[in-house]
């Protein structure tokens, strides 16, 4: 029985390390198409009209790729820490969630979407940053109480 649970422990390491290769190539990438589509953007930026619609849209588009780019960075570190210590960080899997619900809200047309819709939006928002809260205090006086 110990024999087949190690197996699967090297199974199970090899498939995480497997997926944290996959997952710096994605974000090499990302980071690479981000890059160039920003050059891009500001080249031809100069070129058009500063016109405000012109100028946010632009604007929208980078923050959404510059956030994509963070939640992929930080889906790295929580598989690096994972490999670290064999346990998952929630306070890194909450701010993943408020990244990406952050970057959905960027892309939201509000003109074109139910108020209940924004609602359940914003509570989403209100329940992650106050679990995220409550885990960064209650680490915050562990750590503090370890020190005395």
């Amino acid at each position: 029985m110990k024999m087949i649970l190690k197996i699967v422990e090297k199974i199970e390491r090899v498939i995480i390390v497997a997926l944290l290769f996959g997952l710096l190539l994605i974000v090499a990438y990302t980071t690479i198409v981000f890059l160039s589509l920003l050059l891009g953007g500001i080249l031809s930026a100069i070129q058009d009209s500063f016109t405000e619609n012109n100028i946010m849209k632009h604007l929208h588009g980078i923050f959404g790729g510059f956030l994509s780019v963070l939640i992929g960075i930080e889906l790295l570190h929580t598989i690096k820490m994972y490999l670290k210590e064999d346990v998952v960080h929630v306070e890194i899997v909450l701010l993943v969630a408020l990244i990406g619900i952050s970057r959905h809200v960027i892309d939201l047309d509000f003109k074109h979407i139910e108020p209940l819709t924004i609602f359940g939006i914003a509570a989403l928002i209100i329940a992650l940053s106050t679990g995220y809260f409550l885990i960064k205090k209650a680490g915050y006086k562990l750590t503090k109480k370890k020190k005395h």
